[in-house]
Order: structure tokens, then sequence, then C-alpha cells
């Protein structure tokens, strides 16, 4: 699942480079593409690794990628992160009508519950849930590492009703059971491309904002969330499965409200208090 989920990433990707009309000075192409800002590290290397598979089939001399330095990240304020309320509207308009809705209700309280990123949920199994410990195992995640993670109450009881009353309707007479946890209504788990259309696509139409909405929004809305109450950031980079602070810091945005407050409370000459 991993594995299909990268090829169709990096298929994806690769595609962008039909974008460019003609390629007649490969190398002048390629920085070109670096000097995209929308183009970001993974792209890059994604190009350079198609180039190089291009040298080793004989179908170029010289890979005019090679000479590519990766760009330092550079620390951008991330956007389109839901606000509470914008959350808990969306939640409350998703009504159990049917088991497709019941399963999307399961999803969404699970995204906002942990934040686990779209491929973890596709590859997640029953197997994987402890709905008494309240808790999943992800097996597995980004660099092969895995983790268990609290879902809460919420989550919780969505997931047991999914289980109970629509799971076995995305089964019925289509295919072999494999455990996942989350099937399509054909009966298979889920890729990136069906979570965002299928299950997103339906969510979107759902909440009153111009923001646009994928699966990984919830995962850095959770952690803002965390971050706006105070939790230390070491506990958010363990429920995001993050191996350095440094990557769950390019998640959070200090809300200017709760900056304006703390700069008010704490800074020296606010202090003061001197009328002037």
């Amino acid at each position: 699942m991993e594995i299909n989920n990268k090829i169709q990433k990096y298929t994806i990707l690769l595609k962008k480079l039909k974008e460019i009309p003609k390629i007649s000075d490969p190398e002048k192409t390629i920085m070109e593409i670096s000097g995209y800002p929308h183009y970001e590290i993974l792209k890059l290397i994604i190009v350079r690794a198609f180039f190089s598979f291009l040298v080793k089939q004989d179908y170029l001399l010289k890979n005019p990628a090679s000479f590519i330095t990766l760009p330092k990240e550079e620390y951008r304020i991330v956007r389109n992160i839901l606000t509470e309320k914008e959350v808990f509207s969306l939640l409350s308009k998703m009504k159990l009508t049917d088991p497709i809705s019941i399963r999307d209700r399961a999803i969404m309280e699970l995204a906002y519950a942990c934040g686990l990123r779209t491929t973890e949920l596709c590859n997640l199994k029953i197997q994987d849930v402890d709905l008494k410990e309240q808790t999943i195992i992800i097996i597995k995640g980004k660099g092969n590492k895995s983790r268990i993670v609290p879902i809460g109450q919420y989550a919780s009881y969505y997931i047991q009703l999914y289980l109970e009353k629509a799971r076995k309707y995305m089964l019925k007479g289509k295919h072999t059971d494999k455990g996942y946890l989350f099937l399509t209504v054909n009966g298979n788990p889920f890729t990136i491309a069906t979570i965002n259309k299928s299950v997103m696509g339906n969510v979107s139409k759902k909440i009153d904002t111009n923001k646009h909405i994928t699966f990984y929004t919830f995962r850095r809305t959770i952690a803002s969330h965390l971050l706006s109450e105070h939790v230390d950031i070491t506990y958010i980079a363990k429920l995001l499965g993050h191996a350095s602070l440094r990557t769950t810091q390019r998640y959070l945005r200090v809300e200017i409200g709760d900056l304006k407050k703390m700069h008010s409370l704490y800074h020296p000459r606010e202090k003061m208090n001197v009328k002037r």
C-alpha cells in the first residue's frame, strides 16, 4: 500500500514536466524547475531520480539534474489551517444517514483526533485499533517507525459505529476481507487519491470556508490547535510521528491574538504599565 501511494505521488509530480512544451536544453529546464516556488525539495529529488533512471536505461547520456543542490528549507507560515469553530461546525454537519456518511464521519473524527498522515490512514487495519484503550498503533509510518497514539472517545465511538453499521456494506459480495479498517464503496482500501476525491470531496462541501481542504489539512490543524492550548511541542511531535522537533515547528502557527496576549503579559516594557 505504501509503495503504491509513493508511485502514485511520484507519477503525479513527474507529469508536471509536461507543463513545459519542449525540452531542448535539459539543464536549462532543470534550472527553471528549481526556480519555481511551488516545486519543493521532494519534487526536485523525484526529478533527479527520474533523470538518473533515464541514464541507467540509456535514454540519456548524462543526468542533467545531477548538479542540482537541494535548497535549504525556509520557514513558511502554514496556511489553510481550520479554526476550532470550522472543525466543530463541519463535524456537526456530517449526519449519519447511510453507511458512507458513517464511514466519512469516522474518518474525519480520527483525522482530527490524532493528525495521522493520509498514507497511515490508508494502511490502518482493524487489528491496529484498540477501542477499549482508545488508541491506534501506526505500523511503520514515515521512516519505517511505528507508534501508538491516543484517539479519544469521539473517534473511538464513531469507529465502533462504522465497524458495526457500515463496513460490512463496503464488503458486501465484492472482495475478500484483507482487514483494512476503512474501505471504499467497492471494498478496496483507500489511496491518497481516493481519500481526497471521495471523502474530502464530500467534506469540503459541508464547510463554510474558501480554504483549500485536503486530508492533510487536519494534520496541520490539530497541531495548531494543540499548540494554542499550550501543549508542549514534544508531545505534539510524538502524536504526529516526527523524529525532529524542527519538522513539527513547520506545521505550527502561533495565532496573532495569542501572540499579542503573550506579548502584553510578559514583555518587560508592557508589564511596567507606565502611563504616557
